[in-house]
């Protein structure tokens, strides 16, 4: 006789906290819990938090291509290439 293993849910819905997200249209399908939205930037962001989330993305992505550049540079001194 096979046993059988209890299930554990790892998924936990969380209630929407606010109206607005339930009344939100799910167009995307992926949206839930007034989430939508890529980079942080939710439907109704301030146009301010909207510009100081691209200007953070943006300066991470290029610190990220600068660090890289110096480790290649730091590497081929270090090896003489």
């Amino acid at each position: 006789m096979p046993r059988t293993k209890p299930i554990i849910s790892v998924l936990n819905e969380m209630p929407a906290e606010n109206n607005v997200a339930e009344k939100a249209p799910s167009g995307c399908g992926g949206c839930s819990g007034g989430t939508c939205g890529a980079f942080g930037i939710r439907a109704g962001s301030e146009k301010d938090v909207v510009i100081r989330n691209l200007l953070l993305f943006a300066i991470m992505g290029i610190g990220m291509l600068l660090a890289a550049y110096l480790i290649v540079k730091l590497l081929n001194i270090v090896t003489g290439i």
